[in-house]
């Protein structure tokens, strides 16, 4: 087990110095973190159905997040927009989707929900402060950084477990 989260750790830095360096991943590293993440979940001993179901939530959520994006910025050109041309990178789009094979259905909108606010919040502090003007913000790599410290959270401290909502519930109820 702990070979495949260090491999999952792995991949999600690489995913974040790609994205910082070039504004691209290699799409090779997204299967292999969901082929990990997977495999964490099935050495949890969970049963089929307590993985699929919430996978199927997060990309039925993700689906119609992309919908909607879609639908804003088609309505606001007046014209059918691809959002992957200019908008959202097919890495941002791959990144989500690999999370959504490890979060259950709390812990992917907690993660969905603060990861963009941090990094709108913080890109839009650093573009105040920099000289240096960048239109696009590397969300993959980003949001790999972040889901790595959250995982790296998860592997030291036993009183959150990621793969179960109930931390974050019990968290929410206090």
């Amino acid at each position: 087990m702990l070979l495949i989260q260090i491999i999952a750790l792995v991949v999600l830095l690489l995913i974040f110095v790609q994205d910082m360096r070039s504004r691209s991943v290699h799409w090779v590293l997204f299967p292999v973190l969901i082929a990990s993440f997977i495999a964490m979940r099935f050495m949890q001993q969970q049963a089929f159905e307590a993985i699929w179901q919430p996978v199927l939530i997060n990309i039925l959520f993700l689906v119609f997040q992309l919908l909607a994006v879609s639908a804003y910025f088609s309505l606001k050109e007046r014209k059918l927009v691809n959002i992957t041309s200019g908008i959202l990178g097919w890495g941002d789009i791959l990144f989500l989707l690999s999370t959504a094979f490890y979060l259950p259905v709390v812990n992917f909108l907690f993660f969905y929900i603060a990861s963009l606010t941090v990094i709108v919040l913080t890109w839009l502090s650093w573009q105040l402060i920099s000289k240096e003007k960048v239109k696009y913000i590397p969300l993959a790599g980003l949001q790999a950084l972040l889901f790595a410290i959250f995982f790296s959270f998860n592997l030291y401290f036993t009183s959150v477990n990621l793969n179960s909502d109930d931390w974050l519930l019990n968290l929410i109820n206090k």
